[in-house]
């Protein structure tokens, strides 16, 4: 298959360094617009990014030469408008459960380096200011974590707490885990907020979750709450949680996402203020915030894992349109 692979990273390219004859992919660095579509004509199917927007008017750019398949490099796949691909005969693949254990570790990660204020720590270190002032954290060990979304990730990150000894409660209405009964507790929404020392975002974007956290959500929590979003940006009300933080009301918020992340990560500006985006830069002048651009899955075994899963769906969608087996041949 002819492939056309869109917002393309080095890192991308380097995944798919090993020969695959099957598929000619050709990679461009430019992300996929009504513009940048022409690129793709020729082409058997797109790969795209989750900060690609798949929209009607982009598919019917495709033309001509239109590609019947789609692949998202994400276990999202909100970017994608699956009416106008249905009504263009094209097949929308995504990549559920992707770098689980790369998203989960970032999440700690996120968690551990607010809560002991890794950063400032640094910062200080390298001024020559060896003292501890306002660097007080807490234990993790006894502590209540609500994780909302139980698939893959959120069950992932749940186990890596209970390693560290803290109670887990969960919403997720939709959830199917291999976890004990006995390792955690489902609850209300509105428990979980009023329950938790620390939230974990890992549900999908839809028209339930966006806004999950609002302003109204984070009037009942606890005035410690530390809070984690590795999901999507849109989970959160971004400018809620900054009031949130300013009076006071949460203690931190660590993020590897965010809701305007669109024309602004995997790009680099001048300064913080070349980006554009006040909101944003509101956000991370924030002391007790702390915000990686959309790099929860960037290991070398997701990457790996990535392009593996990508070649197969490509051979088993080329197989399955040729009337051939349905075996993966890779």
């Amino acid at each position: 298959m002819k492939v056309a692979y869109f917002s393309a990273k080095p890192y991308d390219i380097e995944a798919f360094r090993e020969d695959h004859p099957r598929h000619d992919i050709q990679f461009f660095t430019e992300s996929l617009n009504a513009e940048t579509a022409k690129l793709a004509n020729g082409s058997d199917a797109l790969c795209v990014s989750p900060n690609d927007k798949v929209n009607d008017l982009i598919i019917r750019n495709l033309t001509p030469g239109k590609p019947s398949l789609i692949v998202v490099r994400s276990s999202g796949f909100d970017n994608i408008d699956f009416q106008a691909a249905q009504r263009h005969q094209i097949t929308v693949k995504w990549l559920p459960g992707f770098a689980p254990h790369a998203i989960a570790e970032h999440a700690v990660a996120l968690l551990l380096s607010l809560n002991r204020k890794t950063p400032q720590a640094f910062e200080n270190v390298n001024r020559g200011d060896f003292s501890c002032k306002g660097m007080m954290g807490f234990n993790l060990y006894g502590k209540t974590v609500g994780i909302i979304g139980l698939g893959r990730i959120g069950t992932t990150f749940a186990r890596i707490m209970i390693g560290f000894g803290c109670k887990i409660i969960t919403f997720d209405p939709s959830s199917k885990t291999d976890l004990n009964s006995s390792d955690f507790i489902h609850v209300s929404l509105k428990e979980l907020f009023r329950q938790s020392d620390i939230i974990s975002l890992h549900c999908d974007l839809n028209e339930f979750s966006a806004g999950i956290v609002s302003r109204a959500a984070l009037q009942s929590v606890k005035p410690n709450l530390v809070l984690i979003n590795t999901a999507r940006g849109q989970l959160v009300d971004t400018q809620a949680v900054i009031d949130a933080l300013t009076e006071h009301r949460i203690s931190g918020y660590g993020a590897d996402v965010y809701e305007n992340e669109g024309d602004i990560f995997y790009y680099k500006f001048d300064s913080l203020d070349k980006a554009g985006d006040p909101l944003l830069a509101s956000l991370i002048k924030q002391p007790n915030v702390l915000l990686t651009p959309h790099l929860g899955f960037l290991t070398v075994e997701s990457m790996q894992q990535a392009a593996r899963t990508i070649l197969n769906e490509l051979t088993y969608y080329e197989n399955l349109t040729n009337g051939s087996s349905d075996r993966l041949m890779i």
